[in-house]
């Protein structure tokens, strides 16, 4: 992210500034537009200039670890004679938030759509406010060499953690249709906490890790539970963020610890193709819904035609960056995709008598194709 970068967008956006009010733990955009990491409230004004208003004890913090221009206190707006004036905090916290604002000349206020209504009703009286959805949506799709490296770096806790899923699986044993390790059924939460330990000794965070095998795993989001069947597909799809960075990764393997059926070895040879196709067509000046609608067509010619809730129901790959889910969407509706976005390719199959087989690469569009960032085997039986 470039300074240079948030201070365009909003210039594009025909506001005078930019009110960004929350805090960035929660808010990537805030967290985007600032580099500022609190759990508490704090406000972002980008006019020509980052302007941040902090609480005191945050000031030495912020000026030393955001991108700001100029950095603020409410102390330095009377935050505290103002509670007393108006005998309350949230009162006078907006008291000072549009004095933070008026400071700048600014008539013409720019605020994001999901702003909490109360900020939109109390700054409405003082200035002329246009809603915004989304306001960094498209300089956030594309990423900067920095930003694609901080990937690429929690890509490799995310293959570090799926290798380590793998071998305690491998180290089960198929017994009466399920796996069984040093004499206890190994379970979907026992490999879920050894992916999310192991990511936590790399410096990551994990959010609703899915491990699920059998005809659960239909279910593209059920995170799995219970014993890990034996001979059935088992998802896991791993999604980690790095605690340092904030930027996310994403991979998804499906492995047999067995031997399974013809069926479950055809799903796997369709998706792997499947998405070997997609890979193929990722380029600039290519549109998401020309990536998705060739692993659509590869899936027809192997068979599995589109039907409602069953086969290939979900979207081949989303953008991935501070968020899990971000632009650009490689799906029905998907458009141009640019140099520098930083997509998922993850055709999967699904049915309910025998479960999902999903496959999942994290890739940067270049000019002239994609740079696969996932370097992580793909076996389906785990021998």
């Amino acid at each position: 992210m470039s300074r240079d970068a948030v201070v365009g967008a909003v210039r594009a956006l025909g506001v005078d500034g930019l009110l960004l009010v929350g805090d960035s733990i929660c808010d990537a955009d805030i967290y985007y537009a600032s580099r500022f990491l609190s759990s508490d409230r704090f406000a972002v004004l980008i006019t020509d200039r980052i302007h941040l208003l902090v609480s005191s004890m945050e000031r030495s913090r912020a000026s030393a670890e955001s991108k700001a221009d100029v950095v603020e206190t409410t102390s330095d707006y009377s935050l505290k004679s103002k509670i007393e004036e108006l005998g309350s905090p949230e009162k006078a916290y907006m008291k000072v938030i549009e004095e933070f604002v008026s400071r700048r000349g600014i008539s013409h206020l720019g605020l994001p759509s999901n702003a909490p209504a109360g900020i939109y009703r109390d700054l409405s009286e003082r200035f002329d406010m246009v809603l915004l959805d989304r306001p960094f949506e498209q300089v956030r799709a594309v990423k900067t060499p920095e930003e694609i490296s901080a990937i690429a770096d929690a890509q490799r806790a995310c293959e570090s953690a799926m290798d380590t899923a793998i071998r305690l699986i491998r180290r089960s044993k198929p017994s009466g249709g399920i796996l069984v390790l040093d004499g206890t059924p190994l379970t979907s939460e026992m490999v879920r906490s050894a992916i999310d330990l192991r990511l936590a000794e790399l410096g990551c965070e994990t959010l609703d890790t899915i491990v699920c095998g059998g005809p659960m795993s239909s279910n593209p989001h059920s995170s799995g539970s219970g014993p890990l069947p034996a001979d059935m597909p088992i998802v896991i799809d791993i999604f980690p963020r790095s605690k340092s960075s904030r930027y996310f990764a994403d991979m998804t393997r499906t492995v047999v610890r067995g031997e399974p059926s013809s069926e479950i070895l055809e799903m796997y040879q369709a998706v792997r193709a499947a998405q070997e196709a997609g890979l193929m067509c990722i380029k600039e000046g290519v549109s998401g819904a020309h990536v998705h609608e060739t692993v659509c067509r590869t899936f027809d010619d192997f068979g599995y035609k589109e039907r409602d809730d069953v086969g290939f129901i979900h979207s081949t790959g989303h953008g991935v960056g501070l968020s899990i889910h971000e632009s650009p969407s490689l799906s029905e509706l998907g458009g141009t995709l640019r140099s520098g976005n930083v997509v998922t390719v993850e055709p999967g199959l699904y049915y309910p008598d025998i479960g999902g087989v999903r496959l999942e690469d994290l890739v940067v569009v270049r000019v002239n194709g994609c740079e696969n960032l996932t370097s992580f085997e793909k076996e389906l039986v785990i021998r």
